[in-house]
Formats: C-alpha cells, structure tokens, sequence
C-alpha cells in the first residue's frame, strides 16, 4: 500500500515539473572565407560557405555559397577571375595566375544577394629556405582512430629567413603513402553467420558461400594523404640572425601500413604577413590551450575579410597570400627501430576506409 502511495506521489510531482528550457541566441548565419595564394604553380581556391547556427539540434554540413563572383586581383591593376567548379569551390587558371614575390594581392567577392566582401591587400614575400628536416622515433605518441595509441616520427626542421624581411613563418607539412585494401573480403552479417559481400570495385562476385574474381579490382591500392592540422608559426624573439633551429613541427604515425610501400614527406614554410602572423598565431594558442588544464579563455579569431557594403557585418575566415619554401623526402624505413609485422587485413575499399585517398599515383611515386 505505501509503495502505491509513494509511486503516485512521485507521478504527481513529476508532472508538475517544467522541462528546463535554455534560450539560445540564434544568430544569423555567417560567410566563410578560406583560401590562399603562393607564389608556387596554382590553381589557387577559394572555399566559401555560410555558418550553421547554434540552435541546429544535430551537425549538419555547411552550407556552401553557389553563384558567386571570386576574383583576385593584384597591386599592379590585374584581376583573375576563379571558376566555381563544384559547390561552394572556386579554382583560378593555372595558366594565367601565379604568385610573384614583391607583388600584393587581395580576393573580392560578390555573392548572389549583391554583397561585396573582400580582403586587405597582403604582400607576398620571400618565404627563406629550410635547411635540414631530422626525423625522431617518439613511441606511443599519437591517438589513432580507434582509441589506440601509435607510434611516431616527430619532425624537426631547420631554416633560415632573409635579411632586412620581417620573416614570419608558419610550417606545415603533408604526407603521402601507398596503401593496399581487400574489398573481396567485405561481408555481411546474416542470422546464418557472415556472408560473402565483396564490394564492385574489387572485381569480384559471390558465388555460393564463396567468391570469384571477374575483373581487375579498382579500389585494392589507394595513395592516403595526411596533412598537419596543429598550426605552427615562428617564434622570432627567439632567434638569432634569422635562424631557426631544432623546430619541431609536428607527428607523422607509424605503422606498418605506412610503411607498406613508400613513404613521402614534404615539409612547407611559408612566409607571413604580420596580419597572417597575429591569425595563426592565435590559432596555435587555441589549440595548444585545449590540452592545457589552465587554457586560457576562448576568443574569436578574427580574419582578414570584411565586407564591403556593411563594415559592421561579421565575416570569418582568412585569405593569404604566402611565398612557400620547401622540402621533400621519401621517409626510409631504418627511421623506424624495429621491423614491421604484415600489414592490417582492410576488407573495404581503400577509398572508403582510408582516409584522403585516392588511386591516381602521384607523378613522382
């Protein structure tokens, strides 16, 4: 009888209870800007796409901008006008724009509802020269995608920048490696156990609890492309006669898919404005505070963009221009103090399971 008693006590006053409502600013939704110009071969891209509010309940892709006017003109009265070539992605001509140090450039754009939105014109300078890249074992130093822990190689440069040049430099770097996949190998759980489900691309077909090869697999071998995502910029006050040494810019895993084939590195710096320097700065301390248990506050960080008809109108993103130094290697297999096992059994195609990949072999593999 009281537990009759306390359980309709407990519906009544939980009736009574209001759902706790949180309001939240809806914000309108704000241009993106992201692209860049260097004084290496283009094309050169623009990306723009338009904010997600806070009040979307789930993640959603960004909306891209379609049907914009993208230009980037030059201090000597030149415009070079991009072409969208998918959604939200507009490319120059390769054979009418590329880069010159000394020169500045700024992109403008014009959007379907007639804003005009662009960037401060920005010098391209010498971008100085990296002078040694050493790699270093560094164990268990990077999270993987499966909450594991892997191996690493820790880049370290040196570099030198010019004199009587403000030489301010961010670094990057990008790696490529061949991988290889079992697409025949794909199946599916069925109440009588797996059962053979090899994807198209493999140039297989299941045959009775097995499978047969029917053609040449397009999607066994793929080459998986890894870029740094940590910003990385200069730290002058740090340096003498513009010389950089010992700078670590980051960690490339170690595995043994990595090393299946080849391994390629290429290590980039690129020369700042000190507008471009104040951004990427700020970018690097954000990051680096997400680990720190006393992180500073969050700022908003603020680009290079503005829009023209209304100088009070929030625009994100960045623009810049850059001269790019750099240096590439294929990684040998010594760097690493012990001997691989057999790669990992990948029954997917590699242009799903891997990321950034693609089965177009570099021109230089």
């Amino acid at each position: 009888m009281f537990r009759r008693f306390l359980f309709w006590i407990l519906v009544i006053f939980s009736a009574c209870v209001d759902p706790l409502q949180i309001p939240i600013p809806d914000e309108d939704k704000r241009i993106v800007v992201d692209g860049m110009i260097t004084n290496t071969p283009g094309p050169y891209q623009v990306k723009l796409f338009y904010t997600n509010k806070i009040s979307t309940s789930r993640l959603q892709p960004f909306e891209p901008v379609t049907g914009a006017l993208v230009a980037i003109k030059n201090d000597a009265g030149q415009t070079y006008v991009l072409t969208e070539i998918k959604a939200g992605l507009y490319e120059s001509d390769p054979n009418t724009l590329t880069g010159e140090i000394g020169r500045s450039y700024q992109v403008v754009i014009q959007t379907p509802d007639e804003k005009t939105y662009q960037s401060a014109p920005q010098l391209l300078t010498n971008p100085g020269e990296i002078t040694d890249v050493d790699l270093v074992f560094a164990p268990s130093a990077l999270p993987s995608y499966n909450a594991t822990i892997t191996d690493a190689l820790e880049i370290f440069i040196d570099s030198k920048g010019v004199t009587g040049d403000n030489n301010l430099f961010r670094w990057r770097w990008k790696t490529i490696h061949k991988v290889r996949a079992y697409p025949e190998l794909e199946v599916i759980l069925t109440p009588g156990g797996p059962v053979p489900n090899p994807e198209p691309c493999s140039g297989h077909i299941r045959r009775g609890s097995g499978t047969v090869q029917v053609g040449d697999c397009t999607c066994c071998y793929c080459w998986s492309y890894d870029y740094s995502e940590k910003a990385r910029v200069s730290k002058n006050q740090f340096v003498n006669a513009n010389t950089f040494l010992n700078q670590s810019i980051g960690l490339i895993p170690v595995t043994s898919m990595h090393f299946f084939d080849k391994y390629h590195l290429e290590v980039q710096q690129l020369s700042l404005s000190e507008e471009a320097y104040d951004f990427w700065d700020l970018v690097e301390k954000q990051q680096n505070g997400n680990a720190d248990l006393f992180q500073p506050n969050a700022i908003k960080i603020r680009g290079n963009m503005y829009c023209v008809d209304n100088p009070d109108e929030e625009v994100l993103g960045f623009f810049g221009v850059s001269g790019v130094a750099s240096i590439s290697m294929f990684i040998p297999v010594d760097e690493v103090p012990y001997a691989f096992g057999d790669i990992e059994i990948v029954p997917y195609s590699c242009l799903a399971y891997f990321k950034n990949s693609t089965t177009q072999q570099p021109v230089f593999w």
